[in-house]
């Protein structure tokens, strides 16, 4: 038999009081340290109303807000910030789109609302290319934007060439979403950028004497991202920055496929020696005894010297349909 027990804990007025003040004996700093924390949809719901002391806790301009945007909750976070200070915008470090992106929505919101955003330090965004225009006018009055990831089906010259004219910006992540894109681009003066991310992207400039890389001379870290198929493009065009290369502090190279040849080591093999951090996903086929005695032999000691690898290698074999059916009819007869 199975007893079921009740505990009911009742406080007295007195009590309950007792316990909202000593919340409140807490500094200040402690509690923004706190609420640092939070999301700001989630600090909103939690503390918004809940008393006069968290309300001007919430309306302190010491208090910055992270703000991370899906496709349930960005209409509960407008209109919380049009029920409460208009200076709300003002104090976002932090703007992201964490979801399928609702292609407009963003952009027009930075756009209505740009002059507000004055303390906007990092933004996380996907764009439609039809969109590129609009974030170029957005992204030069951000002021103090220190970093960008933008991620498109097709990642356009106008915005790269926006994105390295901003004197503020250190690091930024560029993602092409599809194929292989070779960007040509105009590039007019220094960037800052010192941590460079490139998904399925290389990138060329208008000049015969200047590279990509000379309008970027405090680049500190590079990583390069992107299926085994986008390599070959990718490996030329590296292959074509190897000096430039060779003053990089940190280079990143990650690569997956289904499936993969010695063509694809084969490409890589002139910039293997400035690599410093590896990550290759593949799968392998057993029977092709060629590739993984090479594998072994002759690039495992390369691999080796590489400061730090992840490699994830699945053996697979491939199965013939047919002699399977013909041994499965012969084990029933």
């Amino acid at each position: 038999m199975l007893h079921h027990y009740c505990v009911i804990i009742q406080y007295s007025s007195k009590e309950k009081k007792t316990m909202v003040t000593h919340i409140e004996y807490l500094s200040n700093e402690l509690w923004f340290s706190i609420f640092s924390y939070l999301e700001a949809h989630d600090l909103f719901r939690a503390f918004i109303n809940l008393n006069n002391y968290f309300d001007e806790l919430i309306a302190s301009r010491h208090l910055l807000y992270n703000v991370q945007f899906n496709k349930n909750d960005h209409s509960s976070f407008i209109s919380i910030i049009h029920c409460t200070s208009p200076e709300i915008l003002n104090r976002i470090i932090s703007l992201q789109w964490i979801a399928k992106p609702r292609y407009g929505f963003l952009p027009e919101f930075l756009n209505k609302n740009i002059s507000k955003f004055t303390r906007l330090r990092a933004l996380k965004i996907e764009i439609h290319p039809r969109q590129t225009f609009l974030i170029c006018k957005i992204l030069p009055e951000l002021n103090s934007l220190e970093y960008l990831s933008v991620k498109s089906i097709t990642i356009k010259a106008l915005l790269v060439e926006t994105i390295f004219a901003i004197s503020c910006l250190h690091i930024c992540e560029l993602i092409n979403s599809h194929v292989m894109r070779n960007i040509e681009c105009s590039l007019v003066g220094q960037s800052y950028i010192e941590v460079l991310y490139l998904t399925n992207i290389s990138i060329d400039v208008h000049s015969i004497k200047e590279s990509f890389f000379d309008h970027i001379p405090k680049l500190k870290r590079l990583e390069l991202s992107g299926l085994i198929q986008t390599f070959k493009n990718l490996s030329s065009w590296i292959t074509n920055q190897i000096l430039i290369y060779e003053k990089i502090p940190i280079i990143k190279l990650k690569c997956k496929s289904n499936r993969i040849t010695m063509v694809f080591f084969e490409q890589i093999q002139p910039i293997m020696s400035m690599i410093k951090y590896f990550s290759l996903n593949i799968y392998v086929d057993i029977q092709d005894e060629i590739l993984l005695e090479n594998l072994i032999n002759d690039w495992w000691s390369i691999i080796e010297q590489i400061e730090k690898n992840n490699i994830s290698i699945r053996i697979s074999k491939q199965i013939n349909i047919a002699d399977t059916a013909k041994q499965n009819g012969a084990i029933c007869q």
